[in-house]
Parts: C-alpha cells; sequence; structure tokens
C-alpha cells in the first residue's frame, strides 16, 4: 500500500489541465457557412473546423521521476528529448437551424486520430525489485490501453451538442427554454473554477495537450433543460435541471501527461496486483443537480451582480481502497459525491478601460482531498472527506494600447482563493497538514493540503497587424502559479511553488488559417527522495505537479474553419 499512500499526497498536485489558457490564441476565426438560404424564414449554418496538432518532448527523463513506480508508465511512453507525443488530426462539426429566431436546434460533434499512439504501455526497463521487473507494476492488464484510453488518445469520435429551443415571452419577459445536451457557464471565472464548479464536466485531455484553450471552451455538454427569462430590464432568471451525469476528463495513467499511472477511468490495475472496481457515481437518468441564478443590472452600477444556488455532483472524484462486498477482494476505485450545496455572488463590472470580475461561492459538504482509505466503518470506501469551502476567483481584464512594442492586445490577470471552514465527514480520511495519518510527514512540500491556498493566474497576448498583407501575429504568454498553500479540495490547482507556463506565436492568415507553435513547460518542487528495493533513487513525494518537471514540450497547432 506504499505506492497508494504516495498517491494519496499528490492527489492535490494534479494538472489544472483543462483550467489554464490563454486566449483562443489557435481558434479559427472564419464565419460560419450559411446553407440553404433560399427557404423562407430559416437561417441554417455549418461549420466544420480541422485541426492538425504536433508535440515534441523537449528534454529527457530525470531518473528521479521516472524511477518511481507511480510515474513510470507515463514518462517513459515516449522517453527521450525530441520523440513526438502527439500526432493530432481532429474535425469539429457544428450544425445549427433557427426558424424565425424562434426555435431550433443544434448538434455538434467532434472526430479525432493520434497516429503519435500505439496501444502498447511503455515502462520503466529496470527492476523495480530483484526479479520483479517495472512491467510487473503495470496500470493496465497485459500492458496494452484499454477501451477508454484507446478512444481518447489513439482515435474516436463524441457527440457534443444536441439540443433544441424555444424563444417566447413570459408576459412581456422575453424568455427561452433550451432541452437537451448544451453547456452553461454561470459566473466570471476565466482559469480558475467558481460559480461554474461542478456545473459542467471539463475536459482536461484536450486541455492538457491543447494548450491555451479557456475554461468555459473545455465543457463537456450534459443534457439538461435550461429555462432564461429577463423579468424586467435589469432583472434575469435561470433555472437549469440536470438529466444525466457527466464525469470530468483526466490526462490518463500511462500517456504523456499522464499522472500516476493507475489514474483514472482508463487503467484497470494498482501497480499490476489490485483491480480497479466500479465507479461509484450517481445513476442514470434525473436526479438531484440543479441550479437557480438572479442577476441584477442597476443602471447606477455599470455592471451585473448575480445570486446563485446549486445542488452539484462532484465531476471530479476521490480515488479510493475498498472492498467488494460480495467476494471481500480489495479494489480501488473512483467515487464522485453528491448532493453538494453552493450558494454565490457574482460581479462584473466596468472600471474605466478595466473590465473586472468577481465570483465567491461557499460550498457546503464539498469532496476535500482525501487519503484512499478504506475506514472501519466503510470497507467498501463509498466516500472519501467531506468539508465546507468558501472560494473567491478574481480577475480584470484590459486592451493593450499601441506602444512601440506593439498594436493591440489583451491582457488578464486572475486570482484565485480557497479556504477549508470545517470537516463535515470522513475527518480521518483528509489529506491535510495535521492529520498524521494521511500526512504523516506534516509538511505541506510533500503535498499535503493546507486549509488555504492562493493561486494566480496570468494571461498576456500582444499583437502586431499585418506584419505581412493578410497576416496578423500575437505571442500568447500564460503562466499559472500556486503563491501559497495546497488546495483542501478534489479539484485541481497548482500547489505552493507549482508553475506551468506557456510562451507562444500565432499567425491568422487570411482571417481563415491559423499557426501557433508554443513551448509548454512545468516546474514543481520535489519532495522526499527514497530508493527501490533494488537500489534505484526516487522521488517519493512533492508538491504541484513534480512529477512534470522533465516533460517539457513544444507543441505545433494548425487549424481552419469551411
Amino acid at each position: 500500500m506504499k505506492g497508494m499512500k504516495s498517491h494519496a499526497r499528490l492527489k492535490r498536485s494534479r494538472l489544472s489541465a483543462g483550467i489554464t489558457a490563454a486566449l483562443g490564441c489557435w481558434a479559427a476565426s472564419a464565419s460560419a457557412m450559411p446553407l440553404l438560404t433560399n427557404i423562407p424564414d430559416w437561417n441554417i449554418n455549418w461549420d466544420t473546423t480541422v485541426s492538425y496538432n504536433l508535440g515534441m518532448r523537449a528534454q529527457g527523463i530525470d531518473p528521479l521521476i521516472g524511477n518511481n513506480p507511480n510515474f513510470s508508465e507515463s514518462d517513459y511512453k515516449f522517453s527521450h528529448a525530441g520523440d513526438i507525443v502527439t500526432n493530432r488530426a481532429s474535425a469539429l462539426s457544428e450544425f445549427d437551424a433557427v426558424f424565425q429566431n424562434k426555435f431550433g436546434f443544434r448538434v455538434s460533434g467532434s472526430i479525432w486520430k493520434d497516429f503519435a499512439y500505439g496501444s502498447g504501455v511503455n515502462n520503466n526497463p529496470a527492476d523495480f525489485a530483484p526479479g520483479v521487473p517495472y512491467s510487473m507494476l503495470n496500470s493496465y492488464a497485459n500492458n496494452r490501453f484499454g477501451s477508454f484510453t484507446s478512444r481518447y488518445y489513439q482515435q474516436g469520435a463524441q457527440l457534443l451538442d444536441a439540443f433544441a429551443f424555444y424563444n417566447f415571452n413570459i408576459g412581456n419577459a422575453p424568455s427561452s427554454i433550451k432541452v437537451g445536451r448544451l453547456t452553461q457557464y454561470w459566473g466570471n471565472a476565466l482559469f480558475f473554477n467558481g460559480l461554474s464548479y461542478g456545473q459542467n464536466a471539463v475536459d482536461g485531455i484536450k486541455g492538457s495537450a491543447v494548450p491555451g484553450t479557456q475554461l468555459k471552451e473545455l465543457m463537456i455538454p450534459r443534457a439538461q433543460v435550461l429555462l432564461q427569462s429577463d423579468i424586467t430590464p435589469t432583472v434575469s432568471v435561470a433555472a437549469q435541471y440536470f438529466a444525466e451525469f457527466q464525469p470530468s476528463l483526466f490526462p490518463q495513467g500511462g500517456t504523456y501527461l499522464g499522472t500516476a499511472g493507475f489514474l483514472f477511468q482508463g487503467p484497470n490495475l494498482l501497480q499490476g496486483q489490485i483491480p480497479q472496481g466500479p465507479i461509484i457515481e450517481p445513476s442514470d437518468g434525473f436526479h438531484s443537480d440543479y441550479g437557480f441564478k438572479l442577476t441584477w443590472s442597476p443602471q447606477w452600477l455599470n455592471g451585473t451582480m448575480g445570486f446563485y444556488y446549486r445542488n452539484l455532483t462532484e465531476t471530479n472524484p476521490w480515488v479510493l481502497l475498498g472492498v467488494n462486498p460480495v467476494t471481500s477482494a480489495p479494489n480501488y476505485h473512483l467515487s464522485y459525491a453528491s448532493d453538494v450545496k453552493l450558494y454565490g455572488f457574482s460581479l462584473d463590472k466596468q472600471i474605466g478601460p478595466y473590465s473586472t470580475g468577481l465570483d465567491v461561492s461557499y460550498r457546503h459538504n464539498t469532496a476535500l482531498n482525501s487519503g484512499t482509505g478504506p475506514l472501519p466503518s466503510d470497507f467498501s470506501g463509498r466516500e472519501g472527506a467531506r468539508g465546507d469551502v468558501l472560494n473567491v476567483v478574481a480577475n480584470l481584464m484590459a486592451g493593450l494600447t499601441r506602444t512601440p512594442l506593439w498594436d493591440t492586445g489583451s491582457a488578464i490577470v486572475e486570482l484565485g482563493y480557497t479556504q477549508k471552514l470545517k470537516t463535515t465527514s470522513n475527518a480521518a480520511l483528509y489529506n491535510g497538514v495535521g492529520n498524521a495519518l494521511e500526512c504523516p510527514t506534516g509538511s505541506k512540500w510533500d503535498g499535503c493540503s493546507t486549509d488555504s491556498a492562493v493561486a494566480i493566474a496570468v494571461q498576456f497576448d500582444p499583437q502586431w497587424l499585418q506584419v505581412y498583407p493578410g497576416v496578423d501575429l500575437d505571442m500568447p504568454i500564460f503562466l499559472e502559479y500556486g503563491i501559497y498553500g495546497n488546495q483542501a479540495t478534489v479539484m485541481p490547482s497548482p500547489g505552493q511553488g507549482s508553475l506551468q507556463y506557456t510562451i507562444g506565436l500565432h499567425a491568422l492568415i487570411q482571417n481563415k488559417f491559423n499557426v501557433t507553435l508554443q513551448y509548454n513547460g512545468y516546474h514543481s518542487r520535489p519532495g522526499q527522495t527514497t530508493t527501490t528495493p533494488t537500489g534505484l533513487p526516487y522521488y517519493s513525494t512533492g508538491n504541484g505537479t513534480f512529477f512534470y518537471n522533465d516533460r517539457n514540450w513544444v507543441s505545433l497547432t494548425l487549424s481552419t474553419t469551411f
């Protein structure tokens, strides 16, 4: 179980992929293609965006990372500087049809293939223990990717939006209803999760493989009913009720940007011995996820205030040990906390040339970062620790004025603050400083959670117009840094001293073709060093995403829309 304890100390330091981004630096800018324009009263459009992403490892393996059996499969998947870590072609197709601006429908879907990925799992070629090669500590049966990992990393397809809408009046109040699979994003947060926490699952696989994607662009559509109404010129209300559960996606174990090899939905073994058991999540069909929003935009404010209540299921899992109640066999499994209450307030306001946003939320009974268990009172391992947290996200956006260094551009700064107020259940599993059972060193530098945490995200994107006829250039620069503490919840965020950054050069050609060359880097503080039974040294603990310290990479992205 030593490997599982190591995982318990690193869970809150998973990559915050999917919640870091620059402003759409590679998204295609072409207009939608109108179809069947001769049909009276109908507005029909069909877009298809094709993209190609090539990635190359920028440095070789650090043995202190590659010798850790939790990280060896991901680190050795592409083990040499210069290896191609992604060679991915994809297409996103979007179809919209609207009749008299009253009702219509939207369907979208994507398809992809990555030529860099085969189905085999690579591992450290050495022996972990005498007579025990690393390949015996495998996370996949027969050291072959399962169907889930193969789908997202080799080739697959996904239905995204699929909903119908109707615009109508309630009295004199303009209103609308949407029914089907869609995304709805509440609040002002751009990089860190604020009021939208758990509102949509997040595609962290895309967020890690395609740096430069904003949080709202990573949302996975979810079946729901959404009703909105402008009851006065300054007051609007919205309500939503969900018909399905969708978990967030994270880089899978054994892939280049995977974390511990046995995580998440794709792998099926813990160090070659303990199988992954059934996922504990809400059953299919209607359940208790819903939300209400009221916004007020008084003229004197020159902005908008919002008030929120949501009942939600976490989209990010605990990873727990348990015992099958029928066979008594041990397993490890993912589990998602339900019936979390969120109370929130938002404010967005223009202050001179600056756009500002604020999200404040209080979550009751939310999932806390937890050890693996199980507890004597729950040998099946259904739940980790829960608690109450206060979450604050504030941002400022500004346009760049013309200077000798650039023509125009944009800049964003966002701060995220989380405060654990109390633990409400399963306190023995809370993986935080002060709990000697789950955090035996008592140190945040070994990845243990702290009651409070502060992180910052900065995006700076200077732009140069018409550097050549028909060519605009910009330089998207992004960094996310953990200023203080390690977040107490299961939501990934940078641990203290953890840095993720990107710097790139993007060209928009003829307002249609996009080319982006980008360097993606990571740095976090490693912790204690130990040795394998064969004497190989490795980092056994650390803070933030220390297991990415040797996985910097370069990406080239091409895209266009027609």
